[in-house]
């Protein structure tokens, strides 16, 4: 029964990550509210996983999405 609810909540988080990260959309407001304090992102790309997205520059991640939140690689938190 234990081994039952845990399943059914690792479910539920999985479900809820996929349907509340943030979209393409809510990216380019990012990048439009962002590049005059940091230029980079003006070349950033979108890559979107199964349930989190990320957005890289040359190869390396920048910003990570998740939840309807970005995070930075310093760990600052945005809401999308």
């Amino acid at each position: 029964m234990k081994n039952a609810i845990i399943g059914m909540l690792s479910l539920a988080l999985a479900l809820a990550a996929f349907l509340t990260r943030p979209t393409e959309e809510q990216f380019a407001g990012l990048v439009k509210s962002h590049v005059q304090r940091s230029p980079v992102l003006a070349k950033a790309e979108f890559k979107d996983c199964w349930l989190w997205v990320e957005v890289t520059v040359d190869g390396k991640t920048v910003l990570a999405g998740l939840f309807n939140h970005w995070w930075d690689k310093s760990g600052r938190m945005e809401r999308a």
